[in-house]
């Protein structure tokens, strides 16, 4: 049967290559559509209640709010975990879902269940947000600066920034962060409204006719709600002056009455860029979203800004997307260097024409992998990647064996086309049986449930689809370039000799089985308990980070302004030593911080300095000689960094200690932290309302990250 089906191939060779040729291009086409990102993205079954109560504390929180809406949603179907996080006037309830319930549906339950309760929720409380909890993939950040504009033409800038960056394909949300809402300040002429005869409530009751939202309704699918509203009332602050108002019979432009100014109101958190004055723009990109063509487009976007402007600087910090690339280029070097390593010691061990279609096979396999990732709708990713290089062994290995087999027939008097059908004939039970006891050993990955078994799930994935691309590989393609490449004449490497020296040395083992037995039994697991005593036991290794984080705590009393000019000062003082320590930038925020602790706190005496490194230099042969060779994405521009961020991190801490910031500004707190860089964390579990908020924050941390 199988024979049939190879010799149809073989026969049809003009048919075969075509069908070779489509699927490899098909292959490579698909590899550069498919998105490219750090972590893969996948939903979380969680739906989320925030609340906000100015004044109150956790306690009254706790008692008057949060016990009785865990008591109402503990009742609606599907809810698996209740997790309470009460702050000083806030409150978040997570209601985490079991698996398969919509939590779209659920919110919406949730939602009706908070409308009902608002009854018993104290009248001058803000009202309850429901909502899904989604994982946002932040991409880069864009920082507008300047030296001498002020902060409102920055504002306006960034908006018709985020207006050009949303048009782009792939990305799901820009925040701009040191913005404030726009507002119309309308100050009343006592002594106008005197002169018309017009009394002040009368203005103020006709003011508030002038501009409304009326909610029309909702529009739902089958994932998501979409509200719609009109609304009423002029637009700009000329439309808004020429505004006619019928007051006791009399008609007045408002104008004629008032003042009318355009401006910004006032903002939670002060952003600066080496101690200028910015905002700050956050992009994260959407599911489907390519982190390198993003960035490639939003690149060509800052330089029409930067073109317009010279005393206005859009600068790229945090760029995601750099780190994707490197990834992609220890994989990419990793699979290509031993792609030739390989074909060169087939070729040197067998022979040439035998390393050729190996050399052709490996590839093949890749692009074919690749498009059905494509068609799957899986990005490449951190995960992904790993699953690559486990497979990586298992395809070179089915491509060799088939092709060997193939050649020793041909050694033996066959021709090479009678060789190739019957040689990949004869291995195929044993080479599918060996790749599927493989991919079974990864399967049961796929049960983890959580958002380890998000991520965990696509290396068997990835695994599955290469050795299922190797298969096909090695007894469809393989066997027609077999037999066109392989002839008779072709000399291979005797081994003789090293067959000799085998067989002296299992003789030898042969001879003395008992002793070898009893020293393999006793001597490896002796061995194994000794080495693994011995060994450091770590749950992630340390990765070296390109940025450092300085969180800042003063006294309570500290307004925004003073905490803005602490961190400027500092990052001021920093900057003067950015050659030692190859700062790229520094960005400092003033009313937000992340503690050590991966709490977040906004508070105007509260502050958080960002250290952008440059990259770290090469630090090894590999990484100095062939991957800036064998890579897509390669570029040294930046790789000026020679100590690693553990390193600079410490003398930072020093430096801050010596300069003695700390007793300076009166601060109670004042840590440097290394950003870390490595796989995600197992999901965390943990019941109803606990004691410790600690760990609670710390899992609400996990999340928003």
């Amino acid at each position: 049967m199988f024979e049939r089906f190879l010799r149809f191939f073989i026969d049809n060779s003009r048919m075969n290559y075509t069908l070779f040729i489509m699927v490899f291009a098909i292959g490579v086409v698909s590899y550069m559509k498919t998105p490219k990102e750090i972590f893969p993205s996948f939903d979380l079954d969680m739906v989320v209640v925030n609340g906000h109560y100015q004044g109150a504390s956790v306690d009254t929180l706790n008692k008057i709010i949060v016990q009785g809406l865990e008591d109402d949603l503990k009742s609606v179907q599907g809810v698996d975990t209740v997790t309470t996080v009460i702050k000083p006037s806030s409150f978040s309830i997570i209601l985490e879902l079991q698996k398969g319930i919509n939590r779209y549906n659920t919110a919406s339950k949730v939602k009706d269940i908070v409308d009902t309760s608002k009854g018993n929720l104290p009248s001058d409380m803000d009202d309850p947000i429901v909502k899904t909890l989604d994982l946002k993939k932040k991409l880069l950040e864009i920082v507008i600066s300047s030296d001498s504009t002020n902060t409102d033409i920055l504002k306006e800038k960034a908006n018709k920034l985020k207006s050009a960056i949303l048009n782009i394909k792939g990305i799901s949300e820009v925040i701009i962060y040191g913005d404030s809402d726009k507002f119309y300040e309308i100050i009343i002429d006592e002594n106008k409204i005197e002169s018309y005869g017009i009394s002040s409530s009368e203005v103020y009751r006709a003011l508030k006719t002038i501009s409304y939202i009326y909610p029309l309704g909702k529009i739902e699918d089958k994932n998501k709600h979409y509200y719609l509203s009109t609304n009423n009332g002029a637009k700009t602050k000329y439309d808004l002056e020429n505004t006619q108002l019928t007051i006791s019979s009399k008609t007045v432009y408002l104008k004629d009455i008032s003042n009318v100014s355009k401006k910004y109101k006032d903002t939670d958190t002060l952003f600066s860029l080496n101690g200028l004055n910015a905002i700050n723009l956050v992009i994260s990109q959407s599911a489907n979203g390519d982190a390198t063509k993003i960035e490639k487009r939003v690149l060509k976007i800052l330089d029409k800004f930067n073109q317009k402007t010279s005393n206005i600087k859009y600068t790229i910090v945090d760029n995601q997307s750099v780190k994707i690339k490197e990834r992609l280029n220890i994989v990419v070097s990793n699979i290509i260097l031993g792609l030739i390593i390989i074909t060169l010691i087939v070729a040197l061990l067998i022979n040439a024409r035998m390393a050729f279609i190996i050399m052709i096979g490996i590839p093949t396999s890749f692009v074919i992998a690749a498009f059905a990732f494509y068609v799957m709708g899986y990005t490449i990713n951190l995960i992904s990647l790993v699953g690559v290089l486990l497979a990586l062994g298992i395809v070179v290995d089915d491509a060799m064996v088939v092709s060997e087999n193939i050649q020793q027939h041909v050694e033996e008097g066959m021709e090479p086309k009678e060789a190739a059908i019957k040689g990949a004939s004869e291995m195929v039970k044993p080479v599918t049986i060996a790749s599927l006891t493989t991919l079974f050993a990864f399967l049961p990955s796929l049960m983890i449930s959580g958002t380890m078994g998000e991520v965990i799930k696509l290396i068997p994935i990835a695994l599955s689809a290469l050795i299922l691309a190797s298969l096909i590989e090695s007894f469809i393609f393989l066997p027609i370039h077999a037999a066109h490449t392989l002839k008779k004449e072709s000399k291979t490497l005797s081994w003789e000799k090293a067959n000799t020296i085998y067989s002296n040395v299992i003789h030898f083992f042969m001879r003395w089985k008992k002793t070898f037995l009893v020293l393999f039994i006793l001597g490896v697991p002796a061995l194994s308990i000794f080495i693994i005593k011995q060994s450091n036991f770590q749950m992630f290794p340390s990765y070296d980070s390109s940025i450092i984080n300085i969180a800042l705590k003063a006294d309570v009393n500290t307004p925004l302004e003073q905490s803005n000019i602490i961190v400027k000062e500092i990052a001021k003082s920093l900057l003067i030593h950015k050659n030692d320590w190859k700062i790229k930038n520094i960005t400092s925020v003033a009313g937000n911080r992340r503690d050590s602790g991966g709490n977040s706190e906004t508070y105007p005496y509260v502050m958080s300095i960002t250290i952008e490194l440059f990259q770290l230099e090469p630090q090894n042969f590999v990484d100095r000689y062939i991957t800036p060779y064998l890579s897509f994405y390669y570029d040294d521009t930046y790789m000026l960094r020679k100590k690693n961020s553990q390193d600079i991190s410490k003398e930072l801490k020093a430096y801050l200690d010596e300069k003695k910031f700390k007793e300076k500004y009166e601060l109670i707190d004042l840590s440097v932290v290394q950003k870390k860089v490595g796989p995600i964390k197992s999901d965390i579990k943990i019941g109803l309302i606990s004691n410790d908020y600690k760990k609670i924050n710390k899992y609400i941390s996990e999340l928003e990250k």
